[in-house]
């Protein structure tokens, strides 16, 4: 099964290569509008002529860039808050604490559409807008695991050696975190690509990029079922479906490799 998710992944690193001019998409009105499949266009036009399977290819970059960026952000302030909490405890660890409280006191929802409002919507606001809302989970699991990490045996042998603080976390604290957090990289990326479907679906995400989230707000729009048109909708949820599943494969063996070394626990040397 992992060799399946990588190789779904770099089917589409490689979608995420097409320019972004690909086949006149940039120019509307190139062909009929709402045509039916055909050789010239298998999954059929949109109401100003664009391909349709050509729309959904070219959402593949706005989802890889979205997904990537959030999960940056998440990861990069989870993370940080996190060891800092676990490992100096103390002040900084109630701070920390209160800070996640207070993020998952508002529903992820609403917190979600307040920022991609304020930070103006676009490609930018919603990376923004996931990443500042998705960090907590990211936060709490590391703080646990440099919890666990420090009552180890191993650490503990490795500090009465003389091992100072810095050179514990180098050599002994980010090596098993690295797992964690590639799981959870990988996890946000998910939440980011749906995160961005539903916003762009609310008209706050993005406008002018190819998008998941506009073809299927655009077949609702358009009343594309009701007309009998589904292959727009049944095209963006599959590219949507195929991707999410890719992850969540990917991550699942990589949480698995990291049980069975032993590092759930924190007691891996």
């Amino acid at each position: 099964m992992r060799r399946l998710a990588v190789a779904l992944l770099a089917v589409y690193a490689l979608l995420a290569l097409a320019p972004a001019g690909l086949g006149g998409w940039d120019r509307p009105g190139s062909g009929p509008a709402f045509a039916p499949p055909s050789p010239a266009h298998w999954a059929g036009t949109d109401q100003v002529g664009r391909d349709v399977l050509l729309g959904a290819v070219l959402g593949v970059r706005t989802a890889l860039r979205v997904g990537l960026l959030a999960a940056g952000v998440a990861l990069l302030v989870g993370a940080a808050l996190g060891l800092l909490a676990g490992w100096r405890g103390g002040a900084w660890d109630r701070a920390v604490l209160l800070a996640t409280t207070w993020v998952s006191a508002v529903p992820s929802l609403l917190l979600l559409l307040v920022l991609a409002f304020l930070f103006g919507g676009g490609t930018t606001g919603v990376f923004l807008a996931v990443g500042l809302v998705s960090w907590v989970g990211v936060s709490r699991l590391v703080r646990a695991e440099v919890r666990r990490l420090r009552a180890a045996p191993f650490l503990e042998a490795a500090r009465a050696q003389g091992g100072g603080g810095f050179l514990l976390l180098r050599r002994h604290v980010l090596p098993h975190l690295a797992p964690l957090c590639a799981v959870q990289f990988a996890l946000v990326f998910v939440g980011a690509v749906k995160a961005e479907v539903v916003l762009s679906f609310l008209g706050i995400g993005l406008e002018s990029a190819p998008s998941w989230g506009r073809m299927i707000a655009d077949a609702w729009a358009f009343d594309d079922l009701g007309q009998g048109r589904p292959w727009r909708l049944l095209l963006a949820t599959l590219f949507m479906a195929g991707l999410v599943a890719a992850l969540h494969l990917w991550a699942e063996r990589v949480d698995e490799g990291r049980a069975a070394r032993g590092e759930g626990d924190g007691l891996a040397p």
